[in-house]
């Protein structure tokens, strides 16, 4: 318990700093062209705000305390230095001041340094050395890309010269020729105050950014459900083009905003790609929702669009990988503007697919006009912002400062129109592609139904055309095929095979006696009794009219009779209730066995046949073998 009171203290205690953290600060008398003179330094913080000495271009000589920059021009450190005077500047300039120091009697005289942002790579130096850097100047400076505070050491001094080297990108298209240098001021204090004014600024950072968090962290979630639903079905590519869309915000915040050690070459090459990615992404998806993958020349469009969108993605990430060049530069940035009239040009094809579905697709259910109408609102919006940034370089329009602005703050954090429309765009595709999937999958589920239906009915057609429909046993056609396999597997194995023919005694006289639904009884009857006694690798089948024939592979001719004698007795001993009647019937057995290899299934039926009309001669209700051997046999 008290480890959590501890922890929930010094949240509160963040918070307090975060919202007034000017209340402990140090008083700071400044005049043009003197030193900065801080007095009563103790717990808390100080503002750096300025004037500060400004000069362009480079020298590291202007780092040493001794050199003499009085002659330089005096500027402010809350506002950058292209909103004082030095629009469109680019490449290397200087910072300094001189401070003093006068801190609370009893306070030990060593200060730290907080730089919240700078716009680009810098150094600082105190006292001629370098304390410290962010980004990456020589030999080659980076753009650098991430906005957290820094803090420096400045140890135990009470008097020094304070120096930023500062880089500033060439500007690109969509500058807006307003940066440099320092964005917000500088502050200076206790090593302790300045790590508590730190956590204060990280904390509104984060509690500003909520939104954008809760948002990414959607998107990582739709993109990692999507992708394991599409590994599960490859052939679902609407899936595929959900995680791409949804993928490319959260890996783009990780890569630019996460203050994670990455490359720049690496970090601002990916995610110039993985923008052009989602763009690729929208594309498919839209021509998917939108019914348009049909048309053929539209399908065609999209895949050359999206080769060339992800060409110049590429192109745009190596062009800002060199942008410190200064060899490089003119042709970086012609090459870059060119760049963004073609993205420019590129972001507007999602409207011609909304367009075209628009005026061609009248039967699109609501869903998919849900995301028609969200595509076509978050695209206008794209173009009009990328173009409105594009221009300001040059035209300074109003509107590109007040494009982005808040319309409302939830928690602290700003929610614009443009995000409002992109979060609207990802629910409504995020609901398409999820009644999409459900749908194909309960046509999916029709699909098999029908074939599951079919393949029963397929089932039962062949049963019937290969069954007795009145014994259910095999019909005259299939037993005969049975038994010219059963012949063919006899010879090529080498084991025996038997066949028994049966008749029933007196058939007729059943028919004519009690009917022939009486006779249909019978033929059922004994059709019951002939079918438990076979084996599962045995056959039994109606040979026509009152004859049955059975197939008994791997049976001799002893086994044979055996089994002939048994189903004879079983068959006299059968009684066969026909309402209050009682049938008796009787059935003879003719069995042949032991065929030569010239035995055809012809030669087999005629040989038991004529066994089975020696039975009915023999008195009926009996058994007889046939005699394989006799010439008359023999093919």
């Amino acid at each position: 318990m008290p480890a959590c009171l501890s922890s929930f203290a010094r949240i509160v205690a963040i918070a307090v700093v975060a919202l007034g953290v000017d209340l402990s600060q140090a008083s700071a008398k400044i005049t043009p062209g003197s030193p900065f003179i801080i007095e009563g330094l103790g717990n808390g913080t100080a503002i750096l705000d300025g004037p500060w000495q400004f000069h362009p271009r480079d020298d590291p000589a202007w780092a040493d305390p001794t050199f003499d920059s009085s002659s330089w021009e005096q500027l402010t450190a809350e506002r950058p230095w292209g909103k004082q005077g030095h629009a469109h500047l680019t490449g290397f300039a200087w910072y300094r001041c001189s401070i003093t120091l006068a801190p609370t009697p009893g306070m030990p005289p060593r200060y730290s340094l907080l730089v919240p942002h700078i716009d680009d790579a810098y150094e600082v130096y105190w006292n001629g050395v370098l304390i410290g850097r962010n980004g990456k100047l020589d030999p080659h400076p980076v753009w650098y890309y991430s906005q957290s505070a820094q803090t420096f050491d400045l140890g135990e001094v009470q008097h020094g010269v304070l120096a930023v080297r500062v880089w500033k990108a060439p500007l690109l298209s969509d500058d807006s020729a307003e940066g440099g240098g320092f964005e917000s001021v500088p502050l200076i204090g206790s090593p302790e105050a300045i790590a508590t004014a730190k956590a204060a600024l990280d904390y509104q950072w984060l509690r500003s950014r909520q939104f954008l968090f809760g948002e990414n962290l959607l998107c990582a979630l739709v993109a990692f459900l999507s992708l394991l639903l599409w590994l599960r079905d490859p052939t679902r590519w609407l899936l595929f083009w959900m995680t791409g869309f949804a993928i490319v915000p959260p890996a783009n915040l990780l890569l630019l905003n996460a203050h994670l050690p990455y490359s720049y070459v690496l970090a601002m090459g990916t995610a110039q790609v993985l923008s052009s990615m989602r763009d690729v992404s929208l594309w498919f998806l839209l021509l998917w929702l939108l019914l348009l993958h049909e048309n053929r020349a539209i399908a065609r469009l999209t895949r050359i669009l999206a080769c060339i969108c992800l060409a110049n993605g590429i192109l745009d990430g190596v062009l800002i990988s060199v942008s410190w060049n200064p060899q490089w530069s003119g042709l970086v940035q012609t090459a870059d503007a060119a760049s963004a009239f073609l993205y420019t040009l590129l972001e507007a094809f999602p409207l011609v697919l909304a367009g075209y579905a628009f005026f061609h697709r009248k039967q699109l259910d609501s869903t998919r006009w849900l995301v028609a109408i969200a595509a076509f609102l978050d695209e206008m919006m794209i173009v009009f912002r990328n173009a409105v940034k594009q221009g300001r370089r040059f035209t300074d329009w109003p509107i590109a400062f007040s494009i982005d602005s808040p319309l409302f703050t939830v928690g602290g954090s700003a929610i614009s129109l443009y995000t409002l429309v992109g979060a609207f765009l990802l629910v409504a595709i995020v609901y398409a592609v999820y009644s999409s999937v459900r749908d194909d999958q309960r046509r999916q589920e029709k699909l098999e139904l029908e074939k599951t239906e079919l393949m029963r009915e397929s089932e039962r057609i062949r049963h019937y055309a290969e069954h007795d429909g009145l014994t259910g046993l095999w019909n005259h056609r299939i037993i005969v095929e049975r038994l010219r396999q059963e012949l063919e597997r006899s010879r090529r194995n080498g084991l025996p095979l038997s066949v028994i023919l049966i008749d029933i005694d007196h058939f007729k006289k059943i028919n004519d006696t009690f009917g022939h639904l009486a006779g249909d009884l019978v033929l059922k009857e004994l059709s019951a009794i002939f079918m438990r006694s076979l084996r599962t690798y045995d056959c039994g089948g109606r040979y026509g009219g009152e004859e049955f024939l059975l197939i008994l592979p791997g049976c001799g001719m002893e086994g044979a009779l055996i089994r002939a004698e048994e189903l004879r007795q079983a068959v006299q001993s059968a009684r066969i209730m026909d309402g209050e009647a009682t049938l008796k019937v009787t059935a003879s057995f003719g069995v042949a066995s032991e065929f030569t290899p010239s035995f055809e299934s012809e030669t087999v039926i005629r040989v038991v046949d004529t066994a089975l009309y020696r039975a009915k001669n023999s008195g009926r209700n009996c058994v007889a073998l046939a005699e394989i051997n006799l010439p008359l046999y023999e093919s």
